[in-house]
């Protein structure tokens, strides 16, 4: 098979091979080859021995069978020793051979042949763990950023297996203090839990999580909700931003759209795990035109602070009684408050149309207040470094 064959090739590597000799010699008083499985020499700590046969380690691999090489027996390119079959996934790739008197190599040899077989293996894993990573890159690049997002998710039906949906895509970005462990092993950690049915990379300082077969009790945005705690769990401190339960392709294209540009704005994320829909008023208000935000402002130039967290706080539930059971504050001052918005904007909250026009006002009120704090902000820095 075509990955079978990539990882002999790995593992025959007389580069790899080499610095594997490298770093065992200095602890070894005898001299250590590694030679393929034709016997020929592919590593040593005698350079001069590099690239001739060794007849003895190639009886040992045909055989697949320990080979002991006698000082009055040594044929040509043989020196006294102990010759091992390496063996990988069941396979004779090499043959580890152990210079010095065969009673003496012959107890240390084994062990040696372990301890390359995992550097080995450790080897492969890296090899693969790269391979994965720049492939996972590249589908999320295409969904996330390129001209042609479908692209990606043909790219998704080609795997093996298949990443078939109802897919979830989630931004992981590091919190409001930046404290959250987008180290580099994160990515590592989350593809080795997730499996074969996920897309794990890092792009323009976010992570990002494509999970495929998704699926669960209950309705879409619990199952969401569920697949996205699960992530965050893995990645202590981290803000997850998450679509919705994506059934087809077109579904999939546009949540990574609204990802996307929710990703430059990790100031709304925070350090919770949040649906992107929930920020769709943000991301509406922050695309508006500057005539067009200022005229939703001025609908709410007379409108308190407090009446303005009422306002936030009846938009998020729609039911006044709702306040005050939850201890947000009095029910007959939440209806005052109410009253004094419908009378200061000239909007009443009980049709839904022109609850809309002030839930988006809000939501550009908001979102003016951020940038004029974040241009203050700079310019302190700005002034402060030319003091």
């Amino acid at each position: 098979m075509p990955g079978e064959a990539r990882a002999s090739r790995i593992h025959l590597s007389a580069a790899l091979a080499q610095r594997i000799v490298d770093e065992l010699t200095p602890a070894l008083q005898e001299n250590l080859n590694l030679m393929d499985a034709e016997g020929f020499i592919i590593a040593s700590g005698d350079v001069s021995r590099v690239g001739t046969l060794h007849p003895g380690a190639r009886e040992a691999a045909a055989k697949n069978e320990v080979v002991s090489v006698y000082a009055d027996s040594a044929r040509s390119g043989e020196r006294p020793g102990v010759n091992l079959p390496l063996e990988y996934r069941g396979k004779v790739i090499g043959v580890v051979g152990v210079t010095g008197k065969p009673a003496k190599v012959r107890s240390l040899a084994p062990v040696l042949v372990l301890t390359i077989a995992l550097l080995f293996e450790r080897e492969a894993e890296l090899v693969g763990e790269s391979r994965r990573d720049a492939a996972d890159r590249d589908v999320l690049a295409r969904l996330l950023f390129g001209s042609r997002p479908g692209d990606a998710v043909g790219m998704l039906g080609q795997r093996l297996p298949a990443l078939e949906g109802p897919w979830l895509l989630a931004a992981c970005m590091a919190g409001a203090r930046g404290e959250g462990a987008l180290d580099e092993g994160a990515a590592v950690r989350l593809r080795r839990t997730l499996g074969g049915a996920a897309v794990v990379g890092s792009l323009r300082g976010v992570l990002w999580v494509l999970v495929s077969d998704v699926r669960g009790e209950g309705g879409a945005r619990a199952v969401a909700a569920v697949a996205a705690e699960r992530i965050a769990a893995l990645l202590p401190g981290v803000g997850v931003v998450h679509s919705g339960i994506c059934r087809s392709a077109e579904e999939l294209v546009r949540e990574a759209g609204n990802l996307a540009l929710l990703s430059a704005r990790p100031e709304l994320c925070g350090d919770a795990v949040m649906a992107a829909s929930s920020l769709h008023l943000r991301l509406a208000a922050a695309q508006l035109p500057p005539g067009a935000a200022a005229s939703l402002r001025s609908v709410l130039a007379e409108v308190t602070q407090a009446e303005r967290e009422t306002l936030a706080a009846y938009l998020a539930s729609g039911v006044a009684a709702e306040l005050s059971r939850s201890n947000y504050t009095h029910r007959n001052t939440v209806r005052r408050r109410l009253q004094s918005i419908a009378e200061r904007t000239g909007f009443d909250l009980r049709v839904p149309e022109q609850a809309a026009v002030l839930a988006l006002a809000l939501a550009a009120d908001e979102e003016y207040a951020q940038r004029t704090a974040s241009l203050v902000h700079s310019a302190q820095i700005s002034g402060g470094s030319r003091q």
